[in-house]
């Protein structure tokens, strides 16, 4: 009776260290699915944060051009220039009473409303009365300038604070800030010449290099819109409001500003009054509200797919896990019923032979004569289905670590990698982060279709794989956005090594469309340091990287240690 108790117990404790494995196993799996969807789900709330912030920038600048065209309307036009001036400042109120605490402390917000209602005070005197005097309107229209200004050194500065998206979510909240900026620009754009035409005097010189710097600043934007990534080029609505906008601010406003001021160089008197081109300019900004909401809209979509993506997965990867526990105590069930207990009773036999029981022996071999002979495919089973498991493990694993597409390490595994040898860096031997983006790469799917774009991140990542040693980690982070770490302590050396990088991939001919050969070129930057983490280094690598690509591209910027 000895194997009896023996066997139970060796049973018991299989069991428990199956199902603690089982569990180990599990968590590991849920934990990557977990943290993705908390990544999906706090990109999302960043964005709502951020979108109520950029939408408050914009209603100030609709209220500032409201503001405008009641400081400088006739008598008979002031009870309609100060109903719409009223409207704004609702909307502008409302929007910025949601902006959330963690943007804005009480004394900074209260702050912002002290300084928008002086502003407002200011321009509230132009309610009846008509502005006779350049020096007081001209005082007006700055007052609520220097309301927005405050408003933007005090918000978008706390905002950088908080707005902590994955790099590669990065560019489209740059753009949507970009789209803020480009409306209050080219509402400071007419607000510079509105006095000028209200005296009926020349532009100062003050006021022409004003005017330059705002359309430096615009065209800034523009540029910085025109660099669009994917989030635009799955939207050609988006594309075409952006060309139309353009076109229609160009035509209508910019021709305009630019008429009045070659007819202020040659002394010309005005083709306008101040109070009409207030309302003409105004309304070649309209279509700038509708932009950004827009890609707003269309941004959050994008968003919001992607969290409901994250908890579709991690949905599925429970259910695999709990179907995986199920098969586990089924398995653990079939051993002791179509295994264990036939072994016992044989047992049970063997004694009954030795004591010579003849009854107990023929009673115990007709109820076992069958379960002993299942004993053999019972193990086979069971074999089996470890075997299945090793496998699932297996591809779990390498679909958690591996891009499909290029076989580099994705983000995930990258960042555990990259990670450790963050912790291991020294003064001797510091951490060197290398960011490297293709060139051009968005026109190679333009032209070539999206085949030929896998085509050449295939042969990029090959490339790389070749020319990178042995012990780095190479991963693929983005879209067409690589990534090599390694510990070095020859700067000089570590530095060669990346422009060998940079050499290899300018002499990767790559076969597209037919006959056709694409060269490519990459862009690289690079950031190193011993006692930051890998966040602050992928960060300023980032800028580097930023400063090669707006440098010209197929070239390196780099930041060592310090």
């Amino acid at each position: 009776m000895n194997l009896k108790s023996n066997i139970t117990r060796y049973l018991y404790i299989s069991t428990a260290g199956t199902l603690a494995l089982t569990s180990l196993f599990s968590w590991w799996l849920a934990a990557d699915s977990i943290d993705a969807w908390n990544k999906a789900r706090n990109n999302l709330v960043q964005f709502d944060d951020f979108n109520k912030v950029l939408l408050v920038s914009n209603d100030l600048a609709s209220e500032r051009a409201f503001a405008n065209e009641l400081i400088l309307s006739h008598a008979n036009n002031k009870q309609e220039a100060w109903a719409n001036l009223l409207k704004s400042r609702q909307v502008t109120d409302t929007d910025l009473g949601r902006i959330p605490h963690k943007f804005l402390t009480s004394s900074l917000l209260n702050a912002t409303k002290i300084q928008l209602i002086n502003s407002r005070k200011t321009v509230d005197r132009y309610k009846n009365l008509e502005a006779n005097n350049p020096l007081d309107a001209q005082y007006a229209i700055d007052e609520m300038v220097e309301a927005t200004n405050f408003y933007h050194q005090a918000l978008f500065r706390k905002t950088s604070e908080f707005i902590r998206l994955e790099p590669a979510e990065l560019g489209p909240v740059l753009r949507a800030q970009a789209l803020g900026e480009l409306r209050d620009a080219t509402g400071l754009l007419g607000a510079a010449v509105l006095v000028p035409l209200q005296s009926k005097k020349p532009l100062s010189t003050e006021q022409m290099n004003r005017l330059s710097r705002g359309f430096e600043r615009i065209n800034m934007q523009w540029w910085i819109l025109e660099t669009h990534g994917k989030e635009i080029d799955q939207r050609s609505e988006f594309k075409t409001l952006l060309s139309q906008t353009r076109r229609q601010f160009e035509r209508n406003g910019m021709t305009l500003i630019q008429q009045l001021q070659e007819q202020s160089e040659n002394g010309a008197n005005y083709s306008i009054g101040a109070d009409t081109f207030a309302v003409r300019y105004h309304d070649s900004l309209k279509l700038f509200n509708h932009l950004l909401n827009v890609y707003l809209t269309d941004l959050k979509a994008n968003y919001t797919a992607n969290e409901n993506k994250a908890m579709v997965h991690l949905v599925t990867v429970f259910c695999i896990l709990l179907a995986l526990y199920i098969l586990v105590i089924g398995a653990v069930y079939y051993i002791r019923t179509r295994v264990l207990k036939p072994i016992i009773k044989l047992n049970e036999i063997t004694h009954g032979l030795i004591s010579g029981d003849r009854k107990t022996i023929e009673l115990l071999a007709n109820n076992s004569a069958g379960e002993v002979q299942q004993l053999w495919s019972s193990l086979g089973a069971l074999g089996h289905k470890l075997s299945e498991q090793q496998q699932m493990s297996e591809t779990f694993k390498k679909h958690s670590e591996e891009d499909p597409l290029t076989s580099l390490l994705n983000r995930r595994a990258f960042e555990k990698l990259a990670g450790d040898l963050a912790v291991q860096a020294n003064e001797t031997q510091p951490l060197w982060v290398v960011l490297i983006d293709i060139d051009h790469f968005k026109k190679i799917n333009d032209t070539w279709g999206h085949p030929a774009g896998d085509a050449v991140l295939v042969a990029f990542s090959a490339r790389l794989k070749n020319v990178c040693r042995g012990g780095d980690v190479v991963a693929r982070i983005g879209g067409e956005e690589f990534a090599v770490v390694f510990q070095h302590g020859d700067s000089d050396a570590a530095l060669k090594y990346a422009f060998r990088i940079i050499e290899q991939i300018r002499h990767l001919d790559i076969a597209v469309g037919g006959h056709e050969t694409l060269r490519l070129t990459a862009s690289l930057g690079i950031a190193s340091g011993f006692h930051k983490s890998l966040p602050e280094l992928l960060s300023e690598a980032d800028l580097e990287l930023y400063k090669a690509k707006n440098s010209g591209r197929d070239r390196i910027c780099y930041q060592t240690a310090h």
